[in-house]
């Protein structure tokens, strides 16, 4: 098969790519010049109170059945990668980051999973303590799959008669802000709290709302 070597080759180039930037932050003495820094990245959890707007459900001869919200905790997974650029107290990092959040929300088992990633953009003040706040957004897409069950149950194989599913995708864009608590030269806490928009278009059980993370994250940045 040719998928195994195609595989190889990418991965060796990933590898061979992450050890030249390494050598290349690492060979470097202490400057204030504006350069490549490293990178920094890890996972995160995350836990939150979101909220949607009130949406009408309606049975199959497009009778209405009520109306519903989706209202409750949040808890999701997620992480990201960052390389930075800048002095070694002003960083400004670009990369990627991901999340999948999920809420049950009443009549219950009612739920609704979204997961949303895109391109990173932070700027990160490194003061000379353990404590560096940081600003900065997420720019994607994701999507949504709401799992309507008005009336029923999902631990048996009996169909539901009051029971949807709303599924569509979203261009996502999430404003952030926090601070990273350095554990080692090495190792890092951060903390962070956002706001998921849906930039696409207005969607009724489209859920927001403050999120907040904590993660452990490992660099190898170089001042």
């Amino acid at each position: 098969m040719k998928t195994r070597p195609l595989l190889t080759a990418a991965l060796t180039a990933v590898l061979l790519l992450t050890a030249s930037l390494s050598a290349i932050a690492s060979g470097r003495t202490e400057s204030t010049e504006f350069r490549f820094r490293g990178y920094i990245g890890g996972m995160m959890l995350h836990s939150g109170y979101i909220f949607s707007r009130p949406f009408g459900i309606y049975s199959t001869a497009a009778l209405p059945l009520g109306t519903m919200q989706i209202r409750g905790a949040a808890f999701g997974i997620g992480g990201h990668v960052k390389f930075a650029f800048g002095t070694p107290t002003d960083m400004l990092r670009i990369g990627a980051e991901g999340h999948s959040s999920n809420v049950n929300y009443t009549p219950s088992p009612s739920y609704a999973h979204t997961g949303w990633g895109g391109i990173l953009v932070d700027y990160i003040r490194r003061t000379k303590g353990r404590v560096h706040p940081f600003v900065g957004c997420v720019i994607g897409g994701g999507g949504v799959k709401n799992h309507i069950i008005a009336e029923g149950r999902t631990d048996d194989f009996v169909t539901e008669p009051q029971a949807a599913m709303h599924k569509y995708a979203f261009m996502a864009i999430a404003p952030f802000l926090g601070i990273e608590v350095s554990l080692t030269p090495k190792l890092s806490l951060v903390l962070k709290t956002d706001w998921l928009l849906n930039a696409t278009g207005p969607q009724n059980d489209f859920s927001n709302g403050p999120r907040l993370y904590v993660g452990i994250l490992f660099n190898r940045l170089q001042h």
